[in-house]
């Protein structure tokens, strides 16, 4: 259902027909879904069980199209994108603001279920038990019609790290650049720097 302009890391579309359907479709398919994660939920609390993994939640976020994503998937212009992709690392730097120290990590719910966030190794950290930085997966769908390196480009100029594909962070593994870019920055807790380039 994607459709890359070029053969390299450049912007991608999804299928119109694809999205118009999805649009549509979804106000039907998500609702079950939440409830059957519920009901998983439920069912593991009520049967005191242990397991080794859960539903992703996340990925439900990952797959719901409202009016303003599908605006911007339906659009062709990577500036349109660029654009959306800057207005989204004020929000994470503020998520990141909430998060607790590391081995104490509190996660904001809403950062947890659409961006992963988690905690990753500082860039010049020794310790393999120590995850300085504030991690977040950003999903292709928030830079998918600028293109990945577009979206580094701008994320290094905001002062972000870029964490490679396949890289640790502290509960997930990084995807590759279709699914998804690692993003980290250090704590503002602890590290109250402001990003380069700004005051």
């Amino acid at each position: 259902m994607v459709h890359r302009q070029d053969k390299g890391g450049g912007p991608a579309y999804l299928s119109r027909t694809w999205l118009l359907v999805w649009f549509v479709l979804q106000w039907l398919v998500l609702p079950v879904a939440v409830a059957l994660v519920a009901l998983w939920y439920v069912c593991a609390f009520l049967a005191n069980a242990v397991v080794d993994s859960t539903p992703r939640i996340d990925y439900l976020g990952y797959i719901y199209v409202g009016p303003r994503r599908l605006a911007r998937e339906w659009s062709r212009n990577p500036a349109r994108w660029e654009e959306h992709f800057r207005a989204l690392l004020p929000k994470l730097r503020a998520e990141a603001a909430k998060v607790s120290s590391p081995g104490q990590a509190g996660y904001p719910l809403r950062a947890r279920i659409k961006y992963s966030i988690t905690h990753a190794r500082a860039e010049h950290e020794e310790r393999s038990d120590f995850f300085a930085d504030v991690a977040f997966i950003v999903f292709a769908h928030h830079y998918r019609g600028c293109g990945p390196e577009a979206a580094r480009r701008i994320a290094r100029a905001d002062g972000w790290r870029i964490l490679a594909p396949g890289s640790q962070m502290a509960k997930n593994l990084v995807p590759d650049d279709d699914q998804g870019l690692g993003l980290a920055i250090p704590n503002p807790r602890h590290n109250p720097t402001p990003p380069s380039g700004r005051p």
